[in-house]
C-alpha cells in the first residue's frame, strides 16, 4: 500500500511539473505583448494623420464643386435626370468662365461654385474626357506637382438639344 501511495504521489508530481513549458509560455507572452505594443503605436499614429494633411479638405471641396457643376450650373433644363449636362453651357463655362488667362472671370466662377471666400480659396481644374480617356475639353490652371489635390469624377451625358448630339463623357474636377 505504501508503494501504491508513493507511485500515486510520483504520478501527481509528474502531472503537475510544467517546467518544460515555462520557456514556451514566456516566448508566447512576449510575442503577444510586442504585437500589442506595435498595434497601439500604429493605431495612435493613424489617429493623427488626418490632422497633418489637408487632403480631406480638398477632396470634400472637389466633391462639392463637382456636384454644383453637374447638378446646378451645367445641368440641362430639358432633362429630368441627373448627370445630364448641356453642351453649350459646358463649352461656355470651360472656355469663358474657367479661363485662367482672364482672372476676373476665373475668380468669379470659383466664388459661384463655392471654392473662393474670405476664409479660404482653392484653385480648380476641369477636364472632360471621352470614355476611352481622350481629352475633349480642359480648363483651369495646370496642376501643381507638390501639393495635395482632391479629385472627383462624374460620368455625364453631354447633350445638345438643337442638334441632337449626345455623348457620354467623364467630367473630372480637381481642386487644390
Amino acid at each position: 500500500m505504501i508503494i501504491i501511495l508513493i507511485m500515486k504521489m510520483r504520478l501527481i508530481d509528474f502531472s503537475k511539473n510544467h517546467n518544460a513549458q515555462v520557456n514556451i509560455d514566456y516566448i508566447a507572452g512576449i510575442g503577444i505583448f510586442l504585437l500589442s505594443v506595435f498595434f497601439v503605436f500604429q493605431f495612435i499614429n493613424s489617429i493623427f494623420i488626418p490632422f497633418q494633411s489637408s487632403s480631406d479638405q480638398v477632396t470634400l471641396a472637389a466633391d462639392r464643386a463637382g456636384t454644383v457643376l453637374v447638378e446646378r450650373m451645367l445641368h440641362s433644363e430639358k432633362a429630368s435626370e441627373l448627370n445630364v449636362i448641356e453642351q453649350g453651357k459646358l463649352y461656355y463655362f470651360n472656355n469663358t468662365r474657367l479661363n485662367y488667362s482672364n482672372l476676373t472671370n476665373y475668380n468669379a466662377a470659383l466664388g459661384e461654385i463655392g471654392l473662393s471666400s474670405s476664409e479660404s480659396a482653392f484653385n480648380m481644374n476641369v477636364t472632360v474626357a471621352y470614355l476611352n480617356g481622350t481629352i475633349m475639353n480642359l480648363s483651369g490652371p495646370a496642376l501643381p506637382g507638390t501639393t495635395d489635390i482632391g479629385q472627383i469624377k462624374h460620368i455625364v451625358l453631354i447633350i445638345n438639344s438643337s442638334t441632337g448630339y449626345n455623348e457620354t463623357a467623364i467630367l473630372s474636377v480637381r481642386v487644390w
